[in-house]
């Protein structure tokens, strides 16, 4: 349409091909794509204990760097040592060990890390956005930011803010990719309400 020139997309080893079509009509049309949350399920500094592998963030790094789709990508920086693994990750191929580390962090990261397909949106029948909720819980666990997870929780609707998972005697919402949507749902609320 002419009226983009970069789109933003969240891209990580985790994500599977779902969204593949659209970044090659995107890459085919010239518009440059920008990765972001390339790190985030395998950073280090979170409570999940598959954010401690060692590596993870390089390896994650380095696979979304091979593809070249992607014009750019948003890694974190919070300090010198990440800034020589980001530099790494330019200056190294992604290795078959590579694959087999973001695997096994991938399987470890399963019931944890929301994929951001949005299959579960709108099946909280007490209203609650789903997908929003686990992505701020995993800013206080897997990126070590426990106050940019509560401001978004508080910048919530009272309503939603006020629903407690626990509650309810089961949950009505299933996720495809195996988060344990109850779990992080109930973490979430006792952790920034």
């Amino acid at each position: 349409m002419g009226r983009f020139d970069v789109v933003l997309s969240t891209y990580n080893f985790t994500m599977g091909a779902q969204n593949d079509a659209a970044y090659k009509r995107l890459s085919d049309a010239g518009i440059g794509l920008a990765a972001m949350k390339v790190m985030a399920p395998a950073r280090p500094g979170g409570t999940s204990t598959a954010s401690k592998n060692a590596g993870g963030p390089l390896a994650s790094l380095k696979w979304v760097l091979r593809d070249q789709r992607m014009a750019t990508s948003i890694p974190s920086t919070r300090d010198m040592d990440q800034l020589d693994e980001n530099f790494r990750a330019m200056a190294e191929a992604f290795t078959p060990g590579d694959a087999k580390l973001l695997a096994a962090i991938n399987e470890q990261n399963r019931p944890y890390y929301c994929r951001m397909c949005y299959q579960c949106s709108g099946q909280c029948p007490k209203g609650l956005p789903v997908p929003e909720l686990v992505r701020y819980l995993s800013y206080a666990d897997l990126y070590g930011e426990y106050g940019l997870g509560r401001e978004h929780f508080l910048a919530l609707p009272r309503e939603a803010r006020e629903v407690r998972c626990s509650d309810c005697a089961s949950c009505a919402v299933h996720c495809p990719n195996g988060v344990r949507v109850a779990e992080r749902l109930t973490r979430a609320q006792e952790l920034f309400a």
